[in-house]
């Protein structure tokens, strides 16, 4: 009988294992198919993208002169000069600005652009980090699925085991009532999994623009470790807070060029309707005047006060980026630890699992021979498939940890 067992044990277990290890290999779709789909599909990467080629315009809006301003005037109840009424009045005005405040506007204006440059690099960093996360617990529910399978296949063997017990005086109905029961519940556990996993199925399609009931099969069992880190300085929204900073010191040198007069030339044409009771030399003679103007800035509070607020954005820039460094290194150590914890945990539970194989080899020969302490053994059988999910935990929480050191990759 104990060699019956096994052999029928052995074939099942190989058989669940083979089917459930490469569930619809050929339709699966790696992490990194997903990655390309959100950074070419995302509606909101593309935007930020869009954005940031719209803002390349913003310098071209600020590096010329105002428009000059015509004006008329129309004589109702026109002014009169000795050569004549005046009926018409027509001129024309063209703003000059101080040296280097254009210059300083269109630098403005490209500082506050390239605070845009990075928006859809660092924004993706969030979406993988989201999508890897998701995989992982779509890779934790196969594995989850697999175990209980494999727990059903002990199950089948052991009521087979157990029935021919009965059948030969040496077990009692129990035990298979025992089997039924568990294998009862474990495809109720089956039908929990297969709900959960749409969780994080539309989590994934969502960020990849893929229809949110597409059903995605996965295709590793585990992530590889990052190949090293970069610079936190070189992470994306440092350089996005970089770069307003940048902005605002630029913003800074334009209020002192804001502070200058503006200087105005001009000229104004007057149409004069001559008088028709005397003979004046230059009767009736047009008016050309060429006119200048300059705009003085007296009020400096308000550029005062511009500057103070530059400089507070800039402090509070500086201590933004403090704290993102300060939260960078916390969330690499943070990972790094639970490797390591997780490492540790694989190793014991490897170990213990070993050893349960080992008792479970001696009870099945005597279950064998004796037909004794049943309920011992499929608790041991049962134990050491749990094993199996210390393991997928273990391995999850590596997976996790991986994906959250990507973000420094």
């Amino acid at each position: 009988m104990a060699s019956n067992y096994n052999h029928a044990l052995g074939i099942c277990l190989l058989v669940s294992f083979v089917y459930f290890l490469n569930p619809n290999h050929g339709n699966s779709q790696s992490i990194e198919e997903l990655l390309r789909a959100a950074r070419t599909e995302n509606p909101a990467l593309l935007a930020l993208e869009k954005e940031y080629a719209s803002a390349q315009f913003w310098a071209d809006q600020n590096d010329d002169y105002p428009d000059p301003v015509v004006s008329l005037g129309l004589g109702i109840l026109p002014i009169e000069t000795r050569l004549g009424a005046q009926r018409l009045r027509l001129g024309i005005t063209q703003m000059i600005p101080w040296k280097g405040l254009l210059e300083a506007k269109a630098s403005l204006a490209t500082a506050q652009a390239a605070t845009l440059k990075n928006q859809a690099d660092s924004k993706f960093i969030n979406i993988e980090y989201k999508i890897r996360k998701a995989y992982a617990e779509l890779i934790l529910n196969r594995g989850q699925v697999d175990i209980i399978h494999e727990k059903i296949a002990v199950l089948d063997v052991l009521e087979e085991l157990a029935k021919s017990a009965v059948r030969s005086g040496e077990g009692k109905l129990s035990n298979v009532l025992m089997v039924q029961r568990n294998r009862e519940n474990l495809l109720f556990d089956l039908q929990i999994l297969e709900h959960e996993k749409w969780g994080p199925t539309i989590e994934i399609n969502r960020w990849t623009s893929r229809p949110l009931e597409k059903e995605i099969v996965i295709e590793v069992d585990t992530f590889d470790e990052p190949d090293g880190m970069k610079a936190e300085r070189d992470h994306p929204y440092i350089r996005i807070l970089e770069a307003q900073q940048k902005a605002s010191e630029v913003a800074i040198e334009l209020v002192h060029y804001s502070q200058k007069p503006a200087i105005g030339i001009g000229l104004d044409y007057a149409f004069i309707d001559g008088r028709s009771e005397v003979d004046l030399s230059g009767n009736g003679r047009d008016v050309l005047m060429p006119m200048a103007s300059i705009s003085i800035p007296l009020n400096g509070s308000k550029y005062t006060a511009k500057k103070q607020e530059e400089r507070l954005k800039q402090e509070a820039i500086d201590l933004k980026i403090r704290n993102a460094l300060l939260e960078f290194e916390a969330e690499k150590e943070t990972a790094k630890s639970k490797i390591i914890l997780a490492d540790t945990k694989i190793a014991k539970y490897k170990e213990l699992k070993n050893i349960t194989q080992e008792t479970i080899e001696l009870m099945r020969t005597e279950y064998a021979s004796e037909g004794t302490r049943f309920e011992e053994l499929i608790r041991l059988e049962l134990e050491l498939v749990e094993y199996n999910k210390a393991l997928l935990m273990a391995g999850h929480v590596k997976n996790l940890a991986y994906a959250l050191l990507e973000k420094y990759r």
